[in-house]
């Protein structure tokens, strides 16, 4: 943790990505931990998963502007739509004649959710002052609206278990 935060140090100090300087740390933290790298990589996971990266979508959440996605959702549904062709559709091609339609339909609706790198980039985009709030509302509403929709959408795509067949009684004369 404490060479997380000097990296995070020097990314600030030289106007760095605060990203780029974690994802640095990561790489120099696998090397150092040789390995060990594997029962850091567990305990990282727990720390992440469990306090900080519910943090950060705490404060992605409270920063995302309601107003710019109400007052044009045009712009949510077209960046819902970008998405799911962009990162979606490449799923149909590349496992052709790997997965049947069905799977392939399940992996491109799985594939094309997107939220938490569209909240990261977002968010160096408008610190950088090179992306306009209200695309960064809508892509961040777009984000959200793949996570709640095209899982659901994929577990609906589950093709039913079959039934197993019921045998009748045999009647036998008694």
């Amino acid at each position: 943790m404490l060479l997380l935060v000097l990296l995070l140090a020097v990314t600030e100090r030289f106007h760095l990505d605060a990203v780029l300087g974690a994802f640095v740390a990561g790489m120099v933290l696998r090397r150092w931990a040789g390995t060990g790298a594997r029962v850091l990589e567990e305990k990282l996971d727990v720390a992440g998963h469990g306090f900080l990266i519910p943090i950060f979508f705490v404060y992605s959440g409270m920063t995302v502007d309601l107003r710019a996605i109400v007052a044009a959702p045009l712009r949510l549904l077209l960046f819902f739509g970008l998405m799911v062709a962009v990162r979606g559709l490449p799923a149909l091609l590349v496992y052709l004649g790997v997965l049947s339609l069905r799977e392939r339909l399940q992996t491109a609706l799985v594939t094309a959710t997107a939220l938490p790198l569209v909240v990261a980039l977002t968010e160096i985009g408008l610190r950088n002052g090179t992306m306009l709030p209200e695309n960064a509302a809508a892509l961040v509403g777009a984000g959200m609206l793949t996570v709640l929709v095209l899982p659901t959408l994929a577990v609906m795509l589950k093709q039913p278990e079959p039934e197993p067949l019921q045998q009748e009684p045999e009647h036998g004369i008694a």
